[in-house]
């Protein structure tokens, strides 16, 4: 689990509110958070919005219903004072030490514990809150794939038809960068032949010689560290995008579409993460496996015991003659 996503929705008789939002963070680190608080007379604003939702979709349905509470005249200033109180409880409790729990209690599935802490924040803002949660844990890979699903309108763009059907481009396989919300570089920020973590979306034709290099390049967990070998800018309806070729392996090509508000996980944390894996797994190899040494001693000859013996009666004799030559 590299990240971790609670969807909250509360409701307090005594202030009359319904809170809606979500803490999203990466994992045993402080959370980020958005909320929205509606007075129960409009509680249709957010009764669509529901804890079954994806990132993406409750995302993006809490920013719609946000925009639709702006647009009420005085309704929105109760949200900006909750963003201030959360805030401020965050910071009291300690947004690192938050962080830990919120990720301990999603990977041990315990979500009434979850119901407890998010609970104790929003005591002083209103006693006895009903509070309903759901929380998911997700690898940087997931989430990657989750973008790449965001972006789908803008791949619709004629100049990105257009870019796709170059000689160049089109046969190549479609991958996509390893993106970190929370800690990423944007793709300006990437050089030609800086390393890029990404996962393959479609092979395309490649998909046999892809699997005799990465076997498992389509499991949710896995990512490969390609090189960038050239950047183009491409300019669509919603702004700019930029055109990514990297090289996988020797001989092997892919393509990727980009948007410059992404951010994507740095090479230099990717591969101290990678890094410790590594050290991880060779030192259970070796525990499991302990090394051995064997010590060989040659074998004597012959001959080289006639010559330990000459020399010990030498030796010996020399050793007779001045002793009888001192007594006499």
């Amino acid at each position: 689990m590299d990240l971790y996503f609670i969807k909250v929705k509360a409701r307090s008789k005594g202030t009359a509110e319904e809170i809606v939002g979500y803490f999203f963070g990466k994992t045993n680190s402080l959370p980020d958070f958005d909320f929205l608080v509606v007075p129960l007379r409009y509680s249709e604003i957010t009764d669509h919005i529901t804890l079954e939702e994806n990132l993406n979709d409750f995302r993006e349905k809490l920013e719609k219903a946000k925009q639709e509470v702006k647009a009420i005249s005085g309704v929105y200033d109760v949200t900006l004072a909750f963003l201030a109180y959360l805030n401020n409880m965050l910071n009291r409790r300690g947004k690192i030490p938050l962080g830990i729990e919120f990720s301990t209690a999603i990977k041990e599935n315990d979500t009434e514990v979850l119901k407890v802490i998010i609970g104790d924040l929003l005591e002083e803002w209103s006693p006895k809150m009903e509070v309903f949660v759901k929380a998911q844990g997700m690898l940087l890979e997931e989430y990657s794939s989750y973008t790449f699903l965001e972006m789908q309108e803008d791949f619709a763009d004629e100049n990105v038809a257009k870019t796709y059907g170059r000689a160049d481009v089109a046969d190549l396989p479609e991958v996509f960068p390893v993106i970190d919300p929370i800690n990423g570089s944007t793709i300006t920020q990437f050089d030609i032949g800086d390393i890029m973590p990404v996962v393959i979306l479609n092979p395309g034709k490649y998909e046999k010689m892809l699997r005799e290099k990465f076997p498992d390049f389509d499991k949710d967990r896995f990512s490969v560290e390609a090189k960038i070998i050239s950047k183009e800018l491409i300019r669509v309806k919603g702004g700019n995008l930029y055109l990514v070729k990297v090289e996988l392996a020797e001989n092997l090509l892919a393509k990727s579409l980009i948007s410059p508000a992404l951010k994507i996980l740095s090479d230099e944390t990717y591969f101290i993460k990678k890094r410790r894996q590594q050290s991880t797994e060779r030192k259970e190899s070796s525990e499991k496996y302990p090394k051995t040494i064997k010590v060989e001693i040659p074998s004597t000859t012959g001959s080289e015991l006639l010559i330990s013996f000459m020399t010990t009666l030498l030796v010996t004799g020399a050793l007779l003659i001045i002793i009888y030559l001192f007594m006499k």
